[in-house]
């Protein structure tokens, strides 16, 4: 008898089964990056812009901190409230009576990346390196309340050792300030002031040469809770875990995906495709269904940040106070913030925002279009007659801000009669722009690292590294240095509000609004906590299955 019929049964058997395997495999749902991620804690983010470098000393760019925050670690750091001063490489400190001498102790456990000891030199090192003329570090103004800070930056002063920064034992390291600056904690929570491995720095000529190779992969010794581990320029940046750590057994999260996405409505597609566990931003076209169902994924938080126009002083036509006005007077911040913003800011009429360390003001910046006519009239160009052809510089490709952008366009047109183009360049190009000062005028944003009017009123300040509008006034200048000389809160607060009252007399730097942090957080995200800093604990996050 042929075998042929008693083992077909047990092929069809066979074959039956492949088949229900392969339907049950395909009918399986794919899993997707965030359920990946929450199963092996890795958190993926969307990040806005292509970081230029991973340099924290030459940084100018609030994406950048985001990522500067995972990999380094300064003396302190801010807790996810964004206002607590916690203590970093420093375990303690201690301040003198007179408030001018900061002392702290470093941890005998902080080591970089590759096992070295992070120790006080590194710190003199690196304020060194910050400082350093030829650097141009754009965040120098932050250190200005140091002892001779600001002369060793521009020449007066040669010796960096005259500096009030010292080291007098691998430990601890001591500051000594030029005047009393109750927000000095804060300022060295900054993500600038972090040290660096000063071998890295000399294998490739780093301490007087902005980035450069020793910040990629393989090459970046860091001291921070994460290590630079990829980065494919335009797809993802990722950092993972640093064993080495202080306080590594804290840390949670085994990995970051940092995704350069700039357009906002192509990341929250992302989002909702399980791609990213949050955004940087949120489409304006998006935020009222999100808010309207009440979504918890949905975060909008008020931020220290000021969007505005940079004029380029130094050039005409901007070099003309009176088409400066023109142009400021123009705008038309409440109808912006209505038809144009919806949720994504609030109007502004002062450069710094209201409440800022305590302090408001009056609304220096109004709308007056029958006096912007006339000012560019008196200027020579009536009607917008004569007025040369430049552009308005967007360094974004984000849609949101390219309306916003529209918005001024119009109503400069419609007021004034001047036809002003519209330049979206990358990111990166933009920043190049702002430093060589190749720009008519541009949209312009500062995020505050502190909570107090100093950081952002210094960018009017003569010859400061981000004073990108080139301006120099004598008694700005003047109001400026009374905020430091002031004895007594009255005398500051008048000496702020002078510097206030100035920039919107000068004009320039024109307010438009004050943000509005819109964006997406998964739900299985836990510990992730946003602030008017914008900074995340990045050690106080885990992923929740």
């Amino acid at each position: 008898m042929s075998p042929i019929p008693t083992k077909f049964p047990t092929f069809l058997a066979h074959l039956t089964a492949a088949a229900a395997l392969l339907f049950a495999s395909a009918c399986t749902k794919r899993e997707t990056a965030v359920e990946s991620g929450n199963r092996t804690q890795t958190l993926h983010v969307g990040n806005q812009s292509e970081p230029p470098d991973l340099d924290p000393h030459t940084n100018n760019s609030h994406v950048v901190s985001l990522i500067h925050d995972a990999l380094f670690e300064g003396l302190v750091r801010l807790a996810a409230d964004g206002t607590t001063i916690l203590p970093g490489v420093a375990e303690r400190w201690d301040i003198s009576a007179d408030g001018r001498t900061y002392t702290f102790h470093l941890r005998a456990n902080a080591t970089w990346s590759n096992g070295d000891p992070v120790t006080a030199d590194d710190f003199l090192a690196a304020f060194r390196r910050f400082l350093e003329p030829k650097l141009g570090c754009e965040g120098a103004n932050t250190v200005f309340s140091l002892l001779n800070a600001r002369d060793f930056l521009e020449g007066r002063v040669k010796d960096f050792a005259a500096v009030g920064i010292k080291a007098p034992d691998p430990r601890t390291v001591v500051f000594t300030l030029g005047f009393r600056a109750p927000y000095f904690l804060s300022v060295l929570a900054d993500a600038h002031l972090r040290p660096l491995h000063q071998p890295s720095l000399d294998k490739f000529n780093g301490r007087t040469t902005r980035g450069g190779k020793w910040t990629e992969p393989g090459q970046l010794i860091s001291n921070g809770p994460f290590v630079l581990t990829e980065w494919k320029p335009n797809a993802v940046l990722v950092v993972t875990k640093n064993p080495r750590y202080w306080d590594a057994a804290r840390v949670r999260l085994n990995a970051i995906r940092y995704y350069p996405v700039e357009d906002a409505a192509v990341e929250e597609r992302m989002f909702r495709a399980g791609q990213l566990h949050a955004t940087f931003s949120l489409p304006q076209a998006k935020i009222d269904a999100y808010a309207s169902q009440r979504a918890p994924e949905l975060r909008a938080t008020p931020v220290l940040r000021t969007n505005f126009v940079t004029f380029s002083t130094q050039r005409p036509p901007f070099n003309d106070v009176r088409v400066r006005r023109a142009f400021a007077l123009a705008l038309d911040r409440e109808r912006l913030a209505a038809t144009t913003l919806k949720g994504r800011g609030d109007a502004a009429f002062s450069y710094v925002r209201p409440g800022v360390g305590g302090y408001s003001f009056p609304p220096f910046h109004r709308h007056d279009a029958a006096e912007a006519k006339k000012l560019l009239a008196e200027a020579g160009f009536p009607g917008g007659a004569g007025f040369p052809a430049l552009d308005y510089t967007v360094g974004s490709r984000n849609q949101d801000d390219l309306l916003v952008a529209q918005a001024l366009q119009q109503m400069w047109q419609q007021t004034l009669g001047v036809k002003v183009g519209i330049a979206s360049v990358e990111f990166k190009v933009w920043l190049d722009l702002l430093r060589t000062k190749t720009f008519a005028l541009t949209a312009d944003t500062w995020s505050m690292g502190i909570n107090d009017p100093v950081d952002m009123l210094a960018l009017g300040v003569t010859g400061d590294p981000n004073n990108d509008a080139g301006w120099s006034h004598a008694p700005y200048d003047a109001a400026y240095a009374a905020i430091a000389a002031s004895s007594d809160e009255p005398a500051r607060r008048a000496a702020i509000a002078e510097c206030e009252r100035l920039i919107a007399d000068q004009v320039p730097y024109v307010p438009v609004f004050f943000s509005v942090q819109n964006h997406l957080v998964h739900s299985s995200v836990v510990g992730w906590q946003d602030s008017a800093v914008h900074r995340i604990d990045w050690t106080a996050i885990s992923l929740k299955p």
